[in-house]
């Protein structure tokens, strides 16, 4: 059974004490910003697919349509980005072809990219009634290019980067069979856990890391045998 507890509520704080009060509920279409991650404090660091799919209630192949509805709650400033789905991956189908709405504490944008895989739970609290949060914060973002490849660049914007960098420049179809992997070997993230032994975490390390080696073989061979077929 896949968590259905969502940490986001945990980065009020932080972004509580870098926004201004007072700010006004606008619809207005959303200007492209360049994210900032360093400012947030992920409660998990995914070390591998399968845990980011085991703590997702959905995975959606998307496009953002830069609408955007910014609300202020007790001082802290969210966002609430409208996305079209094309395609539900792993959750409710009926959710393919609906717009929903994507809650953040900053700009969660794929800028230059339009189209994204997110790993998406249902939002539980106070702020609005019916809206999504990214697993991870941004580690559950994977922006799709024009070439129909994955893009991952939390990196360059102060995230976190693991087991992601392996997924760069696979195809959208390569991608959504590995996803599919991922959904059917789920399971729970195994660090931050304080009750683990140090052979348990180093475990835990090497499987992630083979895993992570398993996958940028996987992406070498598609590039070798692209690299064939245009020759």
């Amino acid at each position: 059974m896949k968590n259905q507890f969502l940490t986001f509520i945990l980065f009020v704080l932080i972004v509580a004490t870098m926004s201004a009060c007072g700010q006004k509920h606008s619809t207005a279409p959303k200007e492209v910003e360049q994210p900032f991650y360093g400012m947030v404090s992920v409660a998990t660091h995914y070390m591998a697919l399968e845990e980011l799919a085991y703590d997702a209630e959905y995975i959606v192949e998307a496009e953002w349509t830069n609408k955007t509805e910014r609300v202020n709650v007790s001082g802290a400033n969210f966002e609430l980005n409208d996305i079209k789905i094309n395609k539900v991956l792993e959750g409710d189908p009926k959710l393919a072809g609906q717009t929903i709405k994507i809650i953040d504490i900053g700009s969660l944008n794929s800028a230059p990219h339009t189209k994204s895989v997110l790993f998406l739970n249902k939002y539980d609290g106070p702020i609005t009634e019916e809206a999504y949060a990214v697993v991870g914060y941004y580690q559950g973002i994977f922006a799709i290019d024009d070439d129909n490849e994955v893009v991952y660049d939390a990196d360059k914007y102060g995230g976190v980067k693991h087991f992601q960098g392996s997924l760069e420049g696979m195809s959208m179809e390569s991608f959504e069979q590995r996803i599919q992997q991922a959904v059917k070997n789920a399971r729970p993230s195994m660090w931050n856990k304080p009750q683990l032994s140090e052979e348990e975490q180093k475990r835990a390390e090497e499987e992630s890391h083979k895993l992570y080696l398993e996958d940028k073989k996987r992406l070498e061979e598609q590039l070798q045998d692209r690299e064939t077929k245009n020759k």
